[in-house]
């Protein structure tokens, strides 16, 4: 088996220059409600995730 290697330092970099791109315009109350609905729609998925059963590399 290969192993993988991950940037966390480049990866968190690209996230946060992409969210800036992505809200720089907005003000801060749309930046919130923008991370508000986000965080939503991921604890609904991780819900369906809970419910299917699906399993995360940790728990396999």
């Amino acid at each position: 088996m290969v192993e993988e290697r991950i940037d966390a330092v480049a990866m968190t970099r690209s996230i946060r220059d992409k969210n800036y791109e992505r809200l720089r315009h907005l003000s801060r109350a749309e930046r919130l409600a923008y991370y508000r609905e986000q965080a939503r729609l991921m604890n609904a998925k991780a819900a369906t995730m809970v419910k299917v059963g699906v399993q995360t590399p940790t728990q396999a």
